[in-house]
């Protein structure tokens, strides 16, 4: 119980000064912003209303998610290693795997505050692109301004929000602009399911895109695999290195399939290196969205499984090079 009690609260502290560091916050509201500007500058839907949009944002949720994965790593382990706060820390009855597991707890739950941004800026992204209406009232194309333009404002509240609290109670500007950017956004999802494209009380009558849940839920999977790997390169090398680390790893996963997994019936080396490279193809399903689709529960279940397995796989690795890393 009281190992529990240390994680836990090394977990809040990790996941607090991650979020204190202001390029946490920079690479969330370049992401959002990112997500939200993508159906102004889109010219052509290719066939689908909104897919440029939904494929953008799902896009700029891995590729700013792989940033963050890697400085928040380096600000929850290798930075302290350095400064000799882990020492200080581990020199208490703290164990190593305690405090390695809480390191990797702490960056997760920041993944999974940045990930809810960016998922919330993707739908307000397909609701706000333009798409072909037919009703006795209007046929044409229409672009719903009015969403667009509140969830862009949620970007300057939260900052201004944030810095007001700042000034009166002293509370980290960076920290609660993260989670006001999150309050606001939830905001205008709510306005989104009660007001339709026109502006108009009507509840449910333009839904939103759900069907991009299970896609993000599957980019997270991926972003919480790259956190625990990271975390683990993290103990021996800083942020640069550790990004380059981390983008080998992608780059290789990308391509697993034509290096190892059209070679599986020969040589051993080909399925090793199948097994244990994650296989980022299964991550990324935002084809299966085309024309309607959807992600099948058993997919992403069994997507779990796969994530729980290389998760799993690489905390061990982790804690055993922990293990071995001197600290000062």
């Amino acid at each position: 119980m009281r190992g529990i009690r240390q994680g836990w609260i090394l977990a809040g502290l990790t996941a607090i000064e991650i979020v204190r560091q202001p390029v946490c916050l920079l690479l969330t509201i370049t992401a959002v912003a990112a997500c939200l500007l993508s159906p102004l500058t889109l010219m052509h839907n290719f066939g689908e209303d909104g897919k440029l949009a939904r494929d953008g944002g799902l896009a700029f949720h891995f590729l700013f998610g792989l940033f963050l994965a890697a400085q928040a790593s380096a600000t929850a382990l290798h930075r302290e290693l350095q400064s000799g706060t882990a020492a200080a820390i581990l020199s208490k009855p703290v164990n190593r795997m305690v405090f390695f597991l809480a390191k990797c707890g702490g960056v997760a739950v920041v993944l999974v505050g940045f990930s809810a941004a960016v998922t919330m800026a993707t739908l307000l992204a397909t609701r706000t692109a333009e798409v072909f209406l037919m009703t006795r009232q209007y046929v044409g194309y229409v672009m719903d301004w009015r969403t667009g333009i509140m969830a862009l404002a949620a970007i300057p509240a939260a900052v201004a929000t944030a810095a007001r609290l700042n000034y009166r109670t002293r509370r980290s500007f960076t920290s609660s602009a993260f989670v006001m950017l999150l309050v606001y956004l939830a905001c205008v999802v709510v306005y989104a399911l009660l007001m339709d494209r026109h502006g108009r009380f009507a509840p449910l009558a333009s839904p939103l895109e759900w069907r991009i849940l299970g896609v993000s839920y599957l980019v997270l999977l991926a972003l919480l695999i790259l956190s625990v790997f990271t975390v683990t390169v993290s103990t021996r090398l800083p942020a640069g290195p550790t990004l380059l680390a981390a983008s080998a790893l992608v780059i290789a996963g990308l391509v697993s399939d034509y290096l190892f997994g059209s070679r599986l019936s020969s040589p051993a080396f080909a399925r090793l290196g199948y097994a244990i490279i994650p296989n980022w193809q299964n991550f990324w399903m935002a084809d299966a969205l085309n024309a309607g689709g959807r992600i099948s529960y058993p997919y992403l279940t069994g997507a779990t499984v796969y994530a729980a397995c290389m998760i799993t796989a690489l905390l061990g690795i982790g804690l055993l090079t922990f293990e071995r890393t001197e600290t000062r």
